[in-house]
């Protein structure tokens, strides 16, 4: 499984059916979740720096993250019938 669509899974466990079933058919959505977890990799290693742009840093890729998220729900939402929510 692709790591971007796997950390989409962890981060909205209750949606995982509907997270692997677009990320089946949609590549916009598995580029998405990749950047997603390119995000989530990337604060982790800001969280932890000494650079002295590192509180800067850490709050754009917090940014980036709450973006991508609602991107994510978006698109997941989108992608389920109305009758099935």
């Amino acid at each position: 499984m692709d790591e971007g669509v796997t950390a989409v899974r962890r981060q909205f466990p209750a949606r995982i059916k509907a997270i692997d079933d677009l990320s089946a058919r949609s590549e916009d959505f598995r580029e998405i979740c990749r950047d997603f977890a390119d995000a989530q990799s990337a604060l982790r290693k800001w969280n932890v720096s000494t650079d002295p742009k590192r509180d800067e840093r850490v709050v754009e890729y917090q940014d980036l993250i709450a973006e991508l998220s609602k991107e994510i729900e978006g698109a997941l939402d989108a992608s389920v019938p109305p009758t099935a929510r």
